[in-house]
């Protein structure tokens, strides 16, 4: 799932495409596609275990995903989403669905930065293709795992509003 993360992308050995797409916006979006692709699976799946309706599962994933997040890579992004996710993965035990909503909008977002970046730069790199691959399978994924996410809120919304009205 996960690939070889400390590997910055070679270039395709023209001069002119060398100096140009070894740019660091680059260079991040190659190693953020990483990121995106099993990051963006691992949304899919922490959706899923919402339909499967185990709520302790859910937590536990997203404390686990949360951790991995932290340690992932030291940018500030992804300390503060570790801990984001973290925090609602733990709220989850109240209100379900919420870690995974924001893990799967945050990996869609990122997916869609990194694709941005992609389409402006780097064509003529080897490490292009592969990285605009691994953005696009971890965007549709997370995309899907937020669409499930926001499905399974509003079913839960409408359910406690069906309780709370068969009450009155």
């Amino acid at each position: 799932m996960f690939e070889n993360y400390g590997i910055a992308p070679s270039n395709s050995g023209q001069a002119e495409a060398s100096a140009h797409y070894s740019s660091p916006s680059f260079n991040e979006a190659v190693n953020a596609s990483r990121f995106v692709k099993g990051f963006g699976i691992t949304a899919l799946i922490y959706s899923l275990a919402g339909v499967v309706g185990v709520p302790l599962l859910g937590g536990g994933i997203g404390l686990g995903v949360s951790l991995f997040i932290m340690k992932y890579d030291q940018a500030k992004y992804y300390r503060i989403l570790g801990i984001v996710v973290m925090v609602f993965a733990i709220v989850g035990a109240f209100i379900p669905f919420l870690g995974s909503t924001v893990l799967s909008g945050a990996i869609l977002g990122k997916g869609i930065q990194v694709l941005s970046v992609l389409e402006k730069e780097g064509r003529n790199d080897e490490e292009w293709t592969p990285s605009r691959r691994r953005a696009i399978i971890g965007t549709i994924a997370s995309g899907v795992g937020l669409l499930i996410s926001i499905a399974l809120l509003f079913l839960l919304t409408l359910g406690l509003a069906a309780m709370l009205l068969g009450q009155l």
